[in-house]
């Protein structure tokens, strides 16, 4: 690595500006070009489950902050120095508060992407300013310095990596197209005047953990583990930092985010284990349900109840008391049974191909810093990426 030249991100891009910093909040609309937050951007890649729109007239007013496929874009705030590339495919783009960088034709922009969240953590946490929200400016931003070794190998570098991201990525879509089609199966079902309050179809879990009954290696599962308009809980934490009461759950059970029920957080546990108390625990009361209660609990009407029936105006919470007593549809016994042969096998699917998703993450990340380090040649890696993929 040593034999890498030190090059300067401004000297790298042929642009470098900021996207639109300043009040949004009337200016979203329910369609339009989409916009890009802090939140949107993950390493690596552009996460669209919260993703806000402004419209054509607005959208050309802040040209400045135009987006197009092959940018590199940095987080400012929040998590300052989180990098992805904006992909193929979603056409007009904007974006707000966010280092948009425009590389030159001397470096492969996946390469960069890759080089700077995971070797510009100390450079970008030491030229974060600002005293009450911290962020990392566009002028920081240009004097970041990376190591680049020549074009073919950045290419071959980001292509084994790629080719790791790419394997995750076709398994979130997988996971995304058995929702939808468990969503619209159930939809078609459950046509007609039948309903059925959640109450009779599930139940409340209310097994209490004291902290130091755990060892703390038990999978925890936070609000911050829970994502956004997706049943999928692909992620958790450890238990070895709780210090608080937390509730316990198994596998199969369906976990209703209570806080501020709007954020739409439910999702079926893929683990057992424990879980934040701002976390409702329901059970099916049969096996035979489970899916049809998953598929109603996390439906829009009953979020949205929740969230009408919240109490507190800052920090509202959802009651099970208040869920239990929604009517669902429902469906004759034959439907609701037929329901649960075709989403078991379905929602098993999604959950090993999350099982492999994090398997490949963690070879990627094992990967990542050797080959930016020069300490793992291209060719290995590849070899080690084949026998993943």
């Amino acid at each position: 690595m040593s034999e890498w030249p030190i090059r300067k991100l401004g000297d790298l891009c042929t642009k470098i500006t900021v996207g639109h910093v300043g009040s949004m909040a009337s200016r979203y609309v329910t369609k339009g070009v989409p916009f890009l937050r802090s939140q949107n951007v993950k390493p690596g890649r552009i996460d669209l489950s919260s993703l806000k729109y402004i419209d054509e007239e607005f959208h050309r007013h802040l040209a400045k902050s135009d987006l197009s496929a092959g940018d590199l874009v940095i987080v400012r705030t929040g998590e300052p120095g989180v990098a992805a590339v904006i992909p193929e495919g979603l056409g007009k783009v904007n974006c707000s508060d966010l280092v948009i960088a425009k590389p030159g034709p001397d470096v492969d922009v996946r390469f960069l992407c890759y080089a700077i969240n995971e070797t510009a953590h100390e450079f970008i946490k030491a030229h974060t300013v600002g005293a009450v929200q911290q962020h990392f400016n566009i002028a920081s931003a240009k004097e970041l310095t990376l190591q680049l070794p020549p074009l073919i190998e950045q290419e071959a570098i980001a292509e084994a990596l790629g080719a790791l991201d790419d394997k995750i990525a076709v398994n979130g879509r997988i996971a995304a197209d058995i929702e939808t089609l468990l969503r619209s199966i159930y939809t078609s079902l459950s046509v007609g005047r039948r309903t059925i309050r959640i109450g009779q179809v599930g139940n409340l879990v209310r097994d209490s953990i004291k902290p130091d009954s755990l060892s703390g290696g038990e999978p925890y599962i936070g609000l911050e583990h829970m994502p956004r308009k997706s049943i999928w809980l692909n992620s958790w934490g450890e238990a070895s930092g709780v210090s608080s009461v937390k509730s316990a759950f198994k596998d199969g059970d369906i976990l209703f985010g209570k806080l501020r029920p709007y954020f739409h957080k439910v999702g079926i546990a893929q683990i057992s284990g424990v879980c934040s108390t701002d976390i409702i625990v329901v059970r099916a009361l049969e096996d035979g349900c489970r899916s049809w209660l998953l598929m109603a609990l996390s439906s829009d009407e009953v979020v949205a109840h929740a969230t009408a029936r919240s109490d507190g105006t800052r920090m509202p919470r959802a009651k099970w008391s208040d869920l239990a007593e929604f009517q669902a549809p429902w469906a004759e016994p034959v439907k609701v049974a037929r329901f649960e042969e075709i989403a078991v096998p379905l929602i098993k699917k999604a959950e090993c191909g999350a099982a492999e998703n994090r398997t490949l993450a963690s070879l990627r990340d094992t990967l990542l810093p050797q080959l930016m380090s020069g300490k793992l040649r291209v060719r290995d890696a590849e070899r080690i990426v084949e026998d993943a993929v």
